[in-house]
């Protein structure tokens, strides 16, 4: 099983060696202060963004751009709530040696108890999770800036040698499950409410 879910039958190991020529100084540190940015505070700062413009506007605001809002609020919280706890659920069960652990020879030494992630990965899942909520109420102009966001993470957690790949794309798709549930969540209690 450990082959099959760690390692891809050599697949995983050849990926990570090959992301982690990318590995430059000090980037175990860059990491650990980036991560937080990638997984909660990301989410509580734009839940506090919102908010903010929402009691500023409200009184001028079209019920157009306030019906928004609060959809976008709805999706990001139901979305993170399913998210975060299928990661620390998943993460206690799977919890598998980090890279640095298994590939002393390739990889910086990292904070053991900082760093005790399984499969799948917290800040790729809040990543891939928050493009795939804000994709449709931007332009596509910032698409390619949410595109670097969520790829910036993946690469991240790889190259400080956090993560190994399989845990990155696991974490990546469960992000963007999350948020399709969130979005259904959204349409379902319309038309509960509605009729």
């Amino acid at each position: 099983m450990e082959e099959l879910l760690y390692d891809w039958f050599g697949l995983n190991d050849w990926i990570f060696a090959g992301l982690y020529f990318l590995h430059f100084p000090g980037v175990g540190e860059f990491w650990r202060v980036m991560s937080y940015a990638y997984s909660y505070w990301a989410v509580a700062l734009i839940v506090l963004a919102i908010s903010s413009r929402y009691l500023r506007i409200r009184h001028r605001a079209t019920e157009f751009q306030l019906e928004r809002m609060s959809a976008f609020l709805v999706e990001l919280i139901t979305a993170f709530s399913i998210v975060w706890c299928t990661v620390y659920t998943f993460q206690n069960v799977t919890l598998m040696p980090r890279p640095w652990v298994i590939r002393p020879d390739l990889v910086a030494a990292q904070v053991p108890l900082l760093w005790h992630e399984g499969l799948p990965a917290s800040a790729p899942a809040i990543a891939v999770m928050l493009v795939s909520l804000a994709w449709r109420h931007l332009d596509q102009e910032k698409h390619k800036l949410l595109i670097a966001y969520a790829a910036l993470g993946c690469m991240l957690s790889v190259i400080s040698g956090v993560n190994w790949p399989v845990e990155v794309a696991v974490g990546a798709l469960l992000g963007w499950v999350g948020a399709k549930v969130g979005q259904w969540y959204l349409r379902f209690a319309r038309r509960i409410v509605a009729p």
